[in-house]
């Protein structure tokens, strides 16, 4: 069967090049000029490979290329991105991690390097399908270097965990583990509890039983019987979560399985920490010290350096202040032994810090001392986490960045040289690290714009950081500039979303749901637009069963692009009530409690059905109250 390629290049002359050249060889080609073009093609049409122009009108190469991997059948296409920029090994490697890209064609090229890709590509997508997760045997290290190695190539999968009967499975998206499940009866909910001393046992096994009895989640009932608040409950459980991925750090046997890309479609109470922040606990906890001797043994005369790399120098791992000022102290001049040797009544406690800085990379190893102490660049900015305020400072800080030339987004001069382009992108790298987002509350959508704008600058750095390349990108900004991002729809998606949000508070739902569909045409991703879209839907014709279903279809896609977002789950779950689906309702207003435990409404409607349960007729359960009474 002949492969069909698609090209997407702005350049008409380097466009037809590559389709004389590729169909020559005997492959099917088309070609689009446009960024939005050739997206549109790549989901609704069959391929087997695509082109693009990293700097491309309307869409950028690299936003394609994120945009093809979130779906199903476009996942796995291979993707090559062409450009002028990249010219270092290590330069592609990183622009290969940042953008998902398979590999990348640099210009100027020949017939002859394009056969190259061509062979390399094709090769490696048959190696691909053919290579099958193994099952590995468990190391003293196993554990935290695989959450390691997996946030470092931002993977998505289920890692299985297990050691004689007892498995684990974590969930990793995009890196972060977000879930654990275990089949450890010590490690459910109510026993947690029990052995914090946070409940008696009487009180677990009551609540077992009626959770039994009534199908709903324990951490529900626990709060109908008044043993704990919906916060107390919610912080339980990332506890309980967190704990159950911690103590596999005790697991020194055992075997593990990574498979990747799994499709797990989760409502799932999400750990809060960073790869790093948990390895950095694990390891304190769990980790004995023999592990410790022997894991930095092997670098004792190395000297220590923090990370060249923003992507891991600036990761969130919740030092405490000695591990904060070791970490500040580690600058390239002296050794992992001589570090120790500064400490001799915490040892223990430097070591593990230090084995958790060099496993999750925010430390560096020489083995020669550091000629030149460079400036400590790593400040204390903090990331406000305030809801609104967030947001729009995320908006105005992404149109300032993704709309600049790499000098404008730097804040720097064009006569810049590569150490003040140095110290402008740490200081923006610390404040705009994913890492320091996490647990904040935000949408996919403004996750996504906080990566673009790491990646973005990161890329800019790069750029600038070089000589050479930073008079070639000058020069084609002097000639005009080839990058064209269209922020104005950014915005004017935001400015529907609240304007129809505005519109919903004075019930006027008609007139919000136009606004807001508009806001999801033009930024589909945005869970909360679909939310408030789908509820303003429903509301302006609740009783029209196909109203109703619409509404319901919004919400499971909003679900399922953020699961954290409390009113998906409550909206959903009054939708469920108009059809009548009581048990659907009220999986969905505990989850929405899962996701907020101050949500009134939902534990409203929690209380008033299970009020109505207790007042219907029971036709179960009469031998039950029969033997009651008799006693």
């Amino acid at each position: 069967m002949n492969k069909n390629i698609l090209i997407i290049d702005d350049d008409r002359d380097l466009r037809d090049f590559l389709e004389q050249a590729l169909s020559a060889a005997g492959f099917q080609v088309e070609t689009a000029d446009r960024g939005a073009i050739g997206l549109r093609k790549l989901l609704t049409e069959d391929f087997q490979l695509v082109l693009i122009d990293i700097n491309m009108p309307e869409i950028s190469g690299p936003n394609i290329c994120r945009a093809l991997r979130k779906h199903d059948n476009t996942r796995n296409l291979p993707v090559v991105m062409i450009t002028a920029t990249f010219h270092s090994p290590e330069q592609v490697a990183a622009a290969k991690k940042d953008y998902g890209a398979d590999d990348f064609l640099l210009k100027p090229f020949t017939g002859s390097d394009l056969q190259d890709l061509l062979e390399r590509i094709f090769t490696q997508n048959e190696d691909k399908k053919e290579v099958t997760p193994k099952i590995q045997p468990l190391s003293d290290y196993t554990i935290p270097l695989q959450l390691q190695q997996l946030y470092r190539g931002k993977a998505t999968g289920l890692l299985h965990l297990q050691r004689g009967k007892a498995k684990k499975i974590i969930y990793i998206k995009d890196g972060y583990p977000i879930f654990t499940r275990s089949n450890v009866l010590s490690e459910c909910l109510g026993r947690m509890l029990v052995k914090e001393g946070v409940i008696t046992q009487v009180d677990c096994d009551q609540s077992v039983e009626r959770s039994k009895e009534s199908g709903r989640l324990q951490g529900t009932v626990l709060i109908e019987m008044g043993l704990l608040t919906p916060q107390e409950v919610q912080t339980a459980l990332i506890r309980q979560v967190t704990d159950k991925l911690l103590s596999t750090f005790a697991w020194r046997s055992g075997t593990y399985q990574f498979v990747p890309e799994q499709d797990f479609k989760k409502n799932v109470t999400r750990i809060k920490l960073t790869p790093a922040a948990l390895i950095m606990q694990g390891i304190n906890h769990h980790w004995i010290p023999k592990q410790l001797d022997d894991f930095l043994y092997p670098f004792s005369e190395d000297y220590l350096k923090q990370a060249s790399n923003p992507q891991y120098r600036f990761q969130d791992i919740e030092l405490s202040k000695r591990g904060a000022a070791i970490l500040k102290g580690c600058r390239g001049g002296q050794t992992l032994d001589q570090i120790l040797q500064q400490h001799p009544l915490a040892r223990r406690e430097v070591q593990k810090v230090l084995a958790a800085l060099m496993i999750s990379e925010m430390l560096e190893r020489s083995a020669v001392p550091e000629q030149g102490v460079v400036d400590d660049m790593s400040g204390d900015a903090e990331t406000e986490i305030i809801d609104e305020k967030l947001r729009h400072r995320i908006l105005d800080d992404y149109k300032r960045i993704m709309d600049s030339d790499y000098f404008e987004a730097l804040g720097v001069g064009r006569q810049c040289g590569p150490g003040e382009a140095r110290k402008a992108y740490y200081r923006l790298a610390k404040e705009y690290h994913p890492d320091r987002f996490l647990g904040s509350g935000l949408s996919s959508e403004m996750s996504s714009k906080i990566n673009e704008m790491f990646q973005y600058i990161t890329q800019a750095y790069t750029i600038l950081s070089d000589t050479d390349t930073c008079a070639g990108y000058l020069d084609e900004l002097v000639n005009g500039p080839r990058k064209s991002i269209d922020i104005n729809q950014v915005i004017e998606a935001e400015t529907s979303y609240q304007e129809g949000r505005a519109l919903l508070k004075v019930r006027r739902f008609k007139a919000a749901a136009k606004l807001l569909r508009r806001a999801i045409e033009l930024s589909p991703e945005e869970s909360e637009y679909m939310t408030y879209f789908a509820w303003a839907l429903f509301k302006s014709n609740p009783e029209q069963l196909d109203i109703q279903n619409q509404a319901m279809e919004v919400l499971l896609a909003s679900r399922e692009i953020n699961p954290s977002f409390d009113l998906t789950h409550l909206y959903l779950g009054q939708v469920y009530q108009s059809q009548t689906k009581e048990r659907q309702a009220e999986k969905s207003f505990e989850m929405a409690v899962q996701a907020n435990p101050d949500c009134t409404e939902a534990l409203r409607e929690l209380r008033l059905i299970n009020l109505r349960r207790e007042q219907e007729p029971q036709s179960k359960g009469i031998f039950k109250k029969f033997m009651k009474k008799k006693d």
